[in-house]
């Protein structure tokens, strides 16, 4: 871009690799590239003429656009928390306050909610993948929701979800465990534990697989 006080657009090419972006040409020589939305907000066609001022606002307005653009496409593959997405676009180079401002953007859209997201990610990983309301607790915070928001979602999962989750899940690993009976039933204690159930769903789990609770055979 010059330093002079105004320059002219001489002109405006669509990029090859991104289709709704375009290279812009001032006096002559590649000033910067641009999204579509904002070539035709700002007129910039052949023959314009633009000033610093000018210039300065629609580098701004653009790279919030391609901020905004880039979260969507992260949100788009599946549902993100808070975290994730300013994450992401720290990843990208963007700036904290631009990430912060998306961020706000998204939350007042709507396409950002932590409790939602965590209600809905609990869901999924008792019943698909066979986790633990524990595994589930640690995967939220990494994933930086709020404690509270953590704790309301864990309590929509009922007892009885959770402890169908760990029963299929044990029904499948019963008969690849070696051993005498006894061992194999510490296998399979062990095993449902770590997938961060709580002790006495695992207890209930292994009863129901082998018809004894886990006192019977401590």
């Amino acid at each position: 871009m010059k330093a002079s006080e105004e320059s002219t657009v001489t002109r405006v090419d669509k990029q090859k690799r991104n289709k709704h972006r375009y290279n812009v040409h001032l006096d002559g020589e590649y000033a910067f590239s641009v999204h579509e939305d904002l070539l035709i907000k700002y007129r910039l066609l052949k023959g314009e003429v633009v000033n610093k001022e000018q210039l300065q606002t629609i580098l701004e307005e653009d790279e919030k656009h391609r901020a905004y653009l880039d979260a969507i496409r992260f949100i788009g593959v599946r549902p993100r928390s808070v975290k994730e997405v300013k994450l992401k676009l720290k990843q990208r180079g963007y700036e904290p306050p631009l990430i912060q401002g998306t961020v706000d953007k998204l939350l007042d859209q709507n396409y950002l909610d932590d409790t939602q997201f965590a209600k809905m990610w609990a869901e999924q990983r008792v019943t698909f993948n066979k986790k633990g309301k524990k595994w589930i607790q640690a995967e939220l915070a990494q994933k930086g929701i709020d404690r509270s928001k953590i704790q309301e979602a864990v309590e929509g999962i009922g007892e009885e979800e959770e402890l169908t989750s760990a029963e299929d899940l044990a029904r499948k690993k019963w008969p690849t465990l070696s051993g005498e009976e006894y061992e194999k039933k510490r296998k399979l204690y062990a095993f449902l534990m770590r997938r961060g159930y709580t002790p006495s769903i695992v207890g209930e789990a292994v009863k129901r697989i082998t018809g004894e609770s886990i006192e019977e055979f401590d």
